[in-house]
């Protein structure tokens, strides 16, 4: 079940560097300015992710998981193969919004997975679903300048039909857990609750705002970035290879180590102690790649990837983060608490390329990395003090069995 989800996750997140990579092409061939459609294309789709939690949080997919990612996948793959019929600028706009919506999935994958895997494992569940992003990435960068040959719209049916593939298997392996079943059945007599009242969700969303506010910004304009001080499209897609498959061990890194730790705890406050321990790391390692990125990534393209395989190290965080919800919130509420924290930390996917997008226009680079390290401070900071709470999280039974 981990297995799947984490190939559909890695299919779906081709798009997001496909289109950088293919992007003058694309301008070129419907007529606009390069730097404008790939400002509006990365902004869409970023604001896309903010609002797909908005689909969620009210309880709509609270028992029924697998519609709700095969919404996503619709949202996804329909776009990808309409882009290509069409020459309007606009339009292609809004199909990259939609697209954005399937982060969804980040939300439905940690519910179903926690059904299958108790807290000591659900870092490692997650690890594949999560590292997939940096993966996916990763194999958007490959496929970008494989296919570089070719058409951009071949390019785009190809990376379509690939994403069609990641979900037709999806649907014919993923299955609910005995303890969705029982969820569902229970959700209908007691019904949706709100987690809007809840500290937890409110906490939880802005602990993963530095995160996700760096995760979007680099993996949509490290490329560009790259392009920006001189290196060939060839190296900066190698770039965004490289980061992806930091980011996809390090995922796996944090999740083993997450788990490790949380193994020897013996209630969920010594869980979410333990999650973030990693959670800081990975913070610490954000913050010390985009320093890095900004200082020395002149120097050399080699230095530049190491710097960014460095900040792809940021991939600890988020299946410690998502492994949490079954820990935090009371029985009822964890559907609502995932969407919750998902909707308020991707505000930073709707706000953060559009503020980047436009400091690199009228204050250049070095505002942009600016942004991203203090908001890595405030991450840590945040962190500390939540360890050190005493803030009540549910009792211990039936959240850490």
């Amino acid at each position: 079940m981990a297995a799947v989800a984490g190939l559909l996750m890695t299919t779906s997140f081709i798009s997001l560097t496909s289109f950088g990579i293919l992007a003058n092409r694309i301008a070129v061939s419907i007529g606009v300015n390069t730097h404008l459609l790939t400002v509006l294309g990365i902004d869409s789709f970023s604001i896309g992710l903010f609002a797909a939690f908005f689909l969620g949080q009210g309880g709509l997919f609270d028992n029924r998981l697998k519609t709700g990612v095969l919404i996503a996948q619709s949202f996804l793959i329909v776009p990808q193969l309409l882009i290509p019929l069409i020459d309007n600028l606009w339009l292609i706009v809004i199909l990259r919004f939609f697209q954005g919506l399937m982060i969804m999935m980040l939300a439905l994958f940690s519910i179903q997975l926690e059904g299958w895997f108790a807290p000591k494992e659900r870092a490692k569940s997650l690890a594949f679903t999560l590292g997939a992003i940096s993966l996916g990435s990763a194999f958007g960068g490959i496929l970008g300048t494989v296919l570089g040959s070719i058409p951009w719209q071949e390019s785009y049916y190809v990376t379509g039909i690939v994403m069609l593939l990641g979900a037709i298997i999806y649907f014919i392996f993923a299955r609910d857990a005995p303890f969705q079943k029982r969820k569902s059945l229970e959700g209908k007599v007691t019904g949706h609750k709100s987690a809007w009242k809840n500290p937890m969700t409110w906490i939880m969303g802005a602990i993963q705002i530095p995160l996700a506010w760096t995760l979007f910004s680099i993996g949509g304009y490290l490329s560009t970035y790259s392009n920006f001080i001189g290196y060939s499209i060839s190296q900066s897609s190698s770039l965004i290879v490289a980061w992806g498959l930091s980011g996809f061990v390090a995922a796996f890194v944090g999740a083993l180590v997450g788990d490790r730790l949380s193994g020897r705890a013996s209630n969920n406050r010594d869980i979410l102690r333990a999650r973030l321990r990693v959670m800081t790391v990975a913070d610490i390692m954000m913050a010390l790649g985009i320093i890095l990125i900004i200082a020395i990534g002149r120097t050399s393209f080699y230095v530049l990837m190491g710097a960014a395989i460095i900040n792809g190290f940021l991939m600890m965080f988020p299946p410690n983060y998502w492994a949490l919800p079954g820990n935090i919130f009371p029985y009822a509420m964890v559907g609502a608490g995932a969407f919750g924290m998902g909707l308020i930390s991707n505000s930073a996917d709707a706000i953060g390329p559009l503020v980047t997008s436009s400091l690199i226009s009228h204050l250049g680079w070095s505002g942009v990395f600016i942004i991203m390290i203090a908001l890595t401070g405030f991450g840590i900071a945040l962190n500390t003090w939540l360890a050190k709470s005493k803030i009540k999280l549910p009792e211990d039974s039936g959240n850490t069995g």
